[in-house]
């Protein structure tokens, strides 16, 4: 039975889901290690079945976890409104640090930062732009407040804004060898969609050549969209001039990618209005939602 669910219960799940560890939630809620995971004990207990599952690169929700997140952010959020309800408004004021994946920098997010800022003038919005690597480095050590980034599923960390579909892409105008090896535009080393495209070219037993590499994807875009041969894109990223790969080739499906977005401390300044914003924002962009 789940009449007994706690709101202060839901609440540790929602900081447990969000920052991706017990740890992490227990810093988030000013409270121990053990108190929280005691939280999530009880609620489970309640619940009936586990919500999550804990591993040693974090802890991720379940299927049921996933059912209850949506509910658990709303009364965390109705209990957060309610504790504030009599507090003297406060203008929110300092800054507050965002980190954006390359591969969504193109105008939108912009503009929804730029709305942000003329929203909350006294926050000082610092906004980095880099790899999900990169991003979720900084994350980890504390040098963001929170950031969006773009996983598979086994990195799924918080808070699942959508679902990008992942293309075999190439130029409308190039000619694809009949023999010899394949021509690939890739990203650099540290990229795991390299592995991906590897392992799947790999699959065909077909012959293949690194054509061009680069470490952001506006670089193998480019490259992709002049012919230097055909790479791997998210759907949402393919630019003009460049379409599909034919099923003729062979190629085995890849699979797609999650935009995740994380946060580390809900307390900084213009935090909670800017995570309303980009699932807002992604809520109305769900053609590629799942």
């Amino acid at each position: 039975m789940t009449r007994g669910l706690r709101g202060d219960w839901l609440v540790a799940f929602v900081a447990v889901v969000e920052t991706g560890s017990f740890t992490g939630a227990a810093k988030r809620m000013h409270r121990t290690q053990s108190a929280v995971s005691m939280q999530i004990q009880q609620l489970e207990s309640v619940a009936g079945t586990a919500l999550l599952v804990r591993e040693r690169a974090g802890v991720t929700p379940n299927a049921a976890g996933e059912r209850l997140l949506p509910h658990a952010r709303r009364a965390a959020e109705a209990l957060h409104d309610a504790a504030t309800l009599f507090e003297a408004p406060d203008v929110a004021s300092g800054p507050l640090r965002v980190g954006i994946p390359e591969e969504y920098s193109g105008i939108e997010l912009p503009k929804l930062l730029s709305h942000f800022q003329r929203s909350q003038p006294s926050v000082e919005l610092l906004v980095q732009c880099a790899s999900s690597d990169r991003l979720e480095a900084a994350i980890a050590q504390g040098d963001l407040d929170l950031g969006l980034i773009v996983a598979d599923d086994k990195r799924r960390r918080g808070d699942a804004l959508l679902y990008d579909p992942t293309w075999w892409a190439m130029a409308e105008t190039l000619e694809l060898p009949t023999h010899g090896p394949l021509p690939l535009v890739l990203f650099d080393q540290a990229c795991w969609w390299r592995q991906w495209a590897l392992d799947r070219v790999s699959e065909t037993k077909r012959e293949w050549r690194i054509a061009y590499t680069s470490d952001s994807i506006a670089g193998v875009a480019a490259a992709i969209q002049a012919g230097l041969g055909i790479g791997v894109l998210g759907l949402s990223t393919v630019p003009k001039g460049v379409r599909q790969v034919p099923e003729a080739l062979g190629l085995p499906t890849l699979p797609g990618s999650h935009l995740m977005l994380q946060m580390t401390d809900r307390d900084a300044p213009g935090a909670v209005e800017m995570v309303r914003l980009i699932r807002q924002h992604f809520a109305a962009h769900g053609h590629y939602f799942r």
